[in-house]
């Protein structure tokens, strides 16, 4: 049994090792009006509700919360966490930014033994979407492959940018 398990993991970093961690850049899109997924509206609150960050602890967007970086994807999420570790690790609280991945679509398995220990490396929180029903809240098919930079002000949805570079999404933090 703990042959076949291995071997199961084995096949499953094969094949989700090979995939690009590569981002195609694309230009920034800025969107300052309407729907931009079912939970994410220009002028409404963005409501997460409460999230797990890979450490199991409990955290969500709150008024305090100046911008919500989201990833739906294994490439822009390496992206994002490749600029982080180049900021301090208190870059994120200083900034008031929270950082979701959406996981939902991984195999439990590989999520458990690969990418959990992966993330556990970071000292920031990296929140995690886990549910296919939460993602499709949150998640742009239109948008899928670009880092979604969400502005707040006092909870509201003020605008949404889409970007591809680390260039880009610095500036969209700043």
């Amino acid at each position: 049994m703990k042959t076949k398990l291995m071997a199961a993991l084995f096949g499953a970093v094969l094949l989700f090792g090979g995939c690009s961690n590569k981002v195609e850049e694309k230009p920034v899109i800025e969107v300052k009006e309407g729907k931009i997924a079912p939970a994410i509206e220009i002028g409404k609150p963005f409501v997460s509700g409460t999230l797990k960050d890979q450490f199991d602890r409990e955290g969500s967007v709150t008024d305090e919360t100046e911008k919500v970086i989201m990833v739906f994807g294994k490439a822009t999420g390496h992206l994002v966490k490749e600029y982080l570790n180049t900021k301090p690790n208190d870059y994120l609280d200083r900034k008031h930014v929270v950082f979701i991945a959406d996981v939902s679509g991984m195999p439990s398995m590989i999520l458990k033994y690969i990418a959990l220990p992966d993330l556990q490396k970071h000292k920031y929180s990296i929140f995690l979407i886990r549910e296919k029903e939460a993602s499709k809240k949150f998640r742009n098919d239109k948008y899928k492959d670009y880092i979604m930079v969400i502005d707040l002000d006092d909870g509201n949805v003020e605008e949404v940018e889409f970007v591809t570079t680390a260039k880009d999404l610095e500036e969209a933090i700043d």
